[in-house]
This record gives structure tokens, sequence and C-alpha cells, in this order.
């Protein structure tokens, strides 16, 4: 059993937060790419113009980089906390 001077709990607590993080950024991806693929041959865009393509990915890329930005500053917020040593 731990004590709470030792910080096991606090330590369990920042890896939860830093899983929790990750998993997030995984699951942001993952579903921004269903959706776009989803509109992506629902509305035809498959078999349409060229230029109507490139301007859909174009604009798939750019979300799916946003997505990634702003998710990773949470893990790597995450990460930092877990990397602070415990006062005792």
């Amino acid at each position: 059993m731990t004590s709470p001077t030792d910080g096991g709990d606090a330590s369990a607590a920042r890896r939860r937060t830093l899983r929790q993080a990750t998993l997030h950024l995984v699951l942001g991806v993952v579903i921004l790419d269903a959706v776009a693929m989803g509109l992506y041959y629902a509305l035809h865009i498959a078999t349409g113009p060229d230029r109507t393509r490139t301007i859909f990915v174009a604009v798939w890329t750019f979300a799916t980089a946003v997505t990634v930005a702003f998710l990773l500053k949470r893990v790597r917020m995450a990460r930092l906390v877990t990397r602070r040593p415990v006062k005792r």
C-alpha cells in the first residue's frame, strides 16, 4: 500500500492523464479521417473533377494538421506534468 507522502497516487494520476491525452489525440485523428472519408465518397468527390478533389484533400490535410497540433499540445502538457519530480 502506498502512503500519501510517496506520490504513488499522484504518479498514477499523471500517467492516467498522459494516457488519456494520447488516446484523445489518436481518436481525434481517427474520427476526423472517418468523417472526411465518408464525405469524400458520399459527396462523390472521388469521381468529381480534379480541382474539387485537390481542394477537398487540402482542406482535409489542413484540418488534420490543426487537430494534431491542438491535441499534441495537450499531450505535451500532460507529459511535462509527469516529468516533474514529486515533492517530499
